[in-house]
C-alpha cells in the first residue's frame, strides 16, 4: 500500500508515519498559536496590500485577468481574495486567508511527509513556514501548500494522473516560482519512461502531463509584463555560460537574493554581533546545504537531474527576472523539500526506510539553519515594526481633521499600503492621478525625474483642487540632513532630486506633523501637511 494513501483510522494512518496523533495536534497547535500571534503583531506592506487592492477594486474579472501583466503574477491568489472579499467585506481576507492556508500547509507536512517527525518539525517551525510563508500575506504560501499536495498525490500518478495533472496545474498559477516548480514536477514525471518498472505512459498520463504544462503556459502568458514594463524580460539577456559557471563554482551564491535573503536563511541569523561577513558566511553555508542535498540524492538520478534543473531555473529567475527575496528563496527550499520527498514515496512498493533517513539527514542542513532563523526573525520583528504603515493609519484615525486628507509620498510606492488600514484617497504624484497603486513603467505613464519643488506644487496644487489637506510622506533618509543630492527610489530609471533652497520652500509652506522613522522594510517616512489655505488671503493658487 502506498505510504500516501490515507488509511481509515487517523490513529493508526499517524502512528504508521512515525508521529503519534498527541504529537500531530499538538504540534499544529502550537504552530498556529506561533502564526497567530506574529499575524496580530504583523503590519501590512505594500506588496502584500497591492494584491489585495488590485483583487478587490477591479471592476470585473476581465478586467482582473488583463491587470495581472502589470504584476507580474498569475491569477489563483487574487481570486482567492477576491472571492473571499466578495463573501465577507472584510480586509481581514488578506491575513486570514494566509494563516489557514500555512495551517494546512504545516498539517499535510506532519502528517503526511516521509521523514522523521524532527525533520517535519524543522520544515514547519521555520523562517519559511513560521513567518514569510503564512505571517506575509502573499501568493508563495498557496504555491507551497499545492507543492506539498503534489507531492502527496504524485505515487498516484499511474492510477490518478488527472488529479496529479490539476494539482500541478493550480499550483503553476500561483506565481511564476511555483510555474517552474511544477515545470521540475513534470520532469520527474517524465522520467518514468526511462523506468523500466513504470513503463510508458497511458494516454491518460500524456493528458495530464499536457494539462500542467498548459497550466505553467497560462500562469507566464498571465504574468507576463507588457513591453514598457521596468522589469520586462526577454531571453536574449541570458548569458548561458555565465550561469554554468556560477552553478558549477559557487551555487551559493548563484541562489542568493537581495538583502542577504538565501535558500537556508542563513543571511536572518545575527553574524554581526559575531562579527562575521554575513554574505561570505551565508554562501559557505548554502554550498554545504546543497551539497548534502545532492549527496542524499545520489541515488536517483532523476531527482538529483531535478535539483541541477531547479538551481539553474532559480538563477535565471533572480538575475534577470526576479530578484530573490526570502519568500522567494523559501520556495526553493520546499522545491528540494518536495524533491526528496518524491525521491523517498514517489514509487509505491519500494523500501523506504533507508530513503528516507538518507533524505532527512541531507535536508538537515538546510533545515536546520531555516529554523534557528525564525526566532531571530520574530524578535527583530517584535522590537521593530516592518512597515510605518499601521501606526500612520492609527495616526490618522486619531485626528479627526485628517480624516478626509489626500495620501501621498515620494516614493509614490510607499503609500500603496495604506488603503488596507484607512480609507483616504491617495494620489500618486508621479503618475498624476489618485488611484491605488503605481505603475512600475519606463516612464510612459508616469513621470521617471522628480524633484523636490514640483512634488511641493503638485501637493499644493490638489490640496487647493480638493479643499483638503494633502499628507505627503518623504521617506528618502539623505533629505533631512543633506542640503541637496538626489535618490534613486526601488525601480528602474527614476530619480528624485532636491536643493537647498527646495528644502527651505518646504519648511516655509508645509508643517510637519508626525514621523515614523523605524521599520524593517522602506517603509518609514516623515509626514508633512500641505494646508490648502496656507497661501496669501484665503485662495489658492490655481484657482
Amino acid at each position: 500500500m502506498s505510504v500516501f494513501v490515507v488509511p481509515a483510522s487517523g490513529r493508526e494512518g499517524t502512528a504508521a508515519r512515525g508521529i503519534t496523533p498527541r504529537q500531530l495536534w499538538g504540534s499544529l497547535a502550537a504552530y498556529v498559536a506561533l502564526i497567530s500571534v506574529l499575524a496580530i503583531r504583523h503590519e501590512m506592506w505594500r506588496d502584500e496590500v497591492r494584491a489585495f487592492s488590485v483583487a478587490t477594486r477591479t471592476a470585473s474579472w476581465g478586467q482582473l485577468v488583463a491587470e495581472l501583466h502589470h504584476e507580474g503574477h498569475p491569477i489563483l491568489w487574487y481570486a482567492i481574495l477576491r472571492i473571499g472579499y466578495a463573501a465577507t467585506h472584510s480586509h481581514l481576507v488578506l491575513p486570514v486567508a494566509a494563516l489557514v492556508i500555512a495551517t494546512v500547509t504545516a498539517y499535510l507536512i506532519l502528517r503526511f511527509a516521509p521523514f522523521p517527525v524532527w525533520l517535519r518539525m524543522l520544515a514547519v517551525f521555520g523562517a519559511f513556514l513560521g513567518y514569510e510563508l503564512s505571517v506575509v500575506a502573499r501568493n508563495y504560501g498557496i504555491g507551497v501548500l499545492l507543492m506539498i499536495v503534489a507531492c502527496i498525490v504524485f505515487p498516484l500518478r499511474r492510477q490518478r494522473p488527472l488529479m496529479l495533472g490539476m494539482v500541478l496545474a493550480l499550483m503553476a498559477n500561483t506565481s511564476v516560482h511555483a510555474a517552474f516548480g511544477a515545470l521540475v514536477f513534470v520532469f520527474i514525471w517524465l522520467s518514468d519512461l526511462l523506468d523500466r518498472e513504470q513503463g510508458r505512459l497511458e494516454w491518460r498520463g500524456v493528458m495530464a502531463i499536457a494539462l500542467s504544462l498548459s497550466g505553467a503556459g497560462l500562469a507566464l502568458w498571465s504574468a507576463r509584463p507588457t513591453p514598457d514594463m521596468a522589469w520586462a524580460f526577454w531571453p536574449g539577456q541570458l548569458s548561458a555560460g555565465g550561469i554554468v559557471r556560477t552553478i558549477l563554482t559557487d551555487p551559493g551564491w548563484a541562489l542568493s537574493g537581495v538583502t542577504g535573503a538565501n535558500v537556508a536563511a542563513a543571511g536572518e541569523l545575527p553574524w554581526r554581533l559575531l562579527h562575521i561577513d554575513r554574505d561570505l558566511a551565508s554562501r559557505v553555508i548554502v554550498d554545504i546545504c546543497l551539497l548534502s542535498v545532492a549527496w542524499s540524492l545520489r541515488r536517483n538520478r532523476a531527482c538529483l537531474a531535478a535539483m541541477i534543473v531547479t538551481i539553474l531555473g532559480f538563477e535565471v529567475l533572480f538575475r534577470h527576472v526576479y530578484s530573490g527575496g526570502l519568500r522567494h528563496e523559501g520556495m526553493i527550499a520546499f522545491l528540494l523539500f518536495s524533491i526528496c520527498w518524491i525521491a523517498v514515496a514517489g514509487n509505491p512498493g519500494r523500501s523506504t526506510a533507508g530513503d528516507s533517513r538518507r533524505m532527512a539527514f541531507g535536508l538537515l542542513p538546510l533545515f536546520v539553519v531555516q529554523s534557528a532563523a525564525l526566532p531571530v526573525m520574530a524578535h527583530r520583528y517584535f522590537t521593530k515594526p516592518v512597515s510605518g504603515s499601521k501606526a500612520y493609519g492609527e495616526f490618522i484615525e486619531a485626528n479627526p481633521r485628517f480624516r478626509d486628507a489626500i495620501l501621498a509620498s515620494e516614493p509614490d510606492y510607499l503609500m500603496e499600503s495604506m488603503p488596507y488600514y484607512v480609507p483616504n484617497r491617495v494620489y500618486m504624484p508621479r503618475q498624476g492621478e489618485f488611484h491605488y497603486r503605481v505603475y512600475f513603467d519606463r516612464g510612459q505613464r508616469r513621470q521617471q525625474d522628480l524633484t523636490l519643488g514640483r512634488l511641493i506644487d503638485v501637493a499644493d496644487s490638489v490640496a487647493c483642487a480638493n479643499g483638503q489637506p494633502v499628507l505627503l510622506a518623504l521617506g528618502n533618509t539623505e533629505m533631512p540632513w543633506k542640503p541637496q543630492g538626489e535618490a534613486h527610489p526601488a525601480y528602474p530609471g527614476t530619480v528624485f532630486r532636491w536643493t537647498a533652497a527646495e528644502r527651505e520652500r518646504l519648511r516655509q509652506r508645509g508643517v510637519r506633523v508626525a514621523s515614523f522613522p523605524r521599520a524593517t522594510s522602506d517603509e518609514f517616512y516623515d509626514i508633512v501637511e500641505i494646508a490648502p489655505t496656507v497661501l496669501a488671503g484665503s485662495r489658492c493658487r490655481g484657482k
